[in-house]
């Protein structure tokens, strides 16, 4: 079936404005967890917040277009599982930002920042592969896209692991190890959202190859 080169463009747009979208989540939240300026630190999760709203829209605009379009770059099924992929992505960088800003916990401590850096890495990958779906014939670049990715979600574990076991040898004030805990339960989930990402980028290859 031959595919619209507007109708690729439509969706391939909405695609790359949804993970740049996630890139930039992630961006503000990694200087958030390095700035010693509370007011800095307050900007950039009410920041995130505004753009988790421009997440919705986007993946809103995608299942609208979805069902008017005749031809589209692959199965819709496929798009709206994409773009839902993509903003569960945003919704888990919003929900790590909120729980750090409202939990107000006491000390930004090196596991959460490399948790962000780790976030930011896997959601500058997702960009890249997401970038790069425009031509689905070159699938064994993307492939490798999605796999380095997915080695990022393991270090990311690994951070998480290794953070959790600590706060549980060393922290003896159960409100502040609850606390912890979540924060960084929620900063691997948005890891692991990116892998999910992967899954359905992959599916896509699969079926279109």
């Amino acid at each position: 079936m031959s595919i619209l080169p507007n109708s690729n463009k439509v969706f391939y747009d909405l695609f790359n404005r949804a993970a740049a979208n996630v890139a930039e989540m992630a961006k503000l939240l990694n200087i958030a967890v390095n700035s010693t300026d509370q007011y800095e630190q307050k900007f950039n999760f009410t920041h995130i917040d505004k753009l988790k709203t421009k997440s919705y829209e986007i993946t809103h605009q995608v299942f609208t277009e979805s069902g008017k379009m005749l031809i589209s770059p692959f199965g819709r099924k496929d798009m709206c599982d994409l773009a839902a992929a993509i903003d569960d992505v945003a919704d888990s960088i919003a929900m790590a930002s909120r729980r750090i800003n409202l939990y107000d916990v006491p000390k930004i401590t090196l596991p959460m920042i490399n948790l962000a850096s780790l976030i930011g890495k896997t959601s500058d990958g997702l960009q890249e592969a997401v970038k790069a779906m425009s031509n689905l014939n070159n699938s064994a670049h993307i492939f490798e896209l999605c796999n380095n990715i997915k080695k990022l979600e393991y270090a990311a574990d690994t951070v998480y692991n290794e953070a959790f076991a600590d706060l549980l040898a060393n922290e003896t004030d159960a409100i502040q190890l609850i606390k912890y805990t979540d924060v960084l339960m929620a900063m691997e989930t948005a890891t692991d959202s990116c892998e999910d990402v992967t899954l359905v980028i992959e599916s896509i290859l699969i079926k279109n190859g």
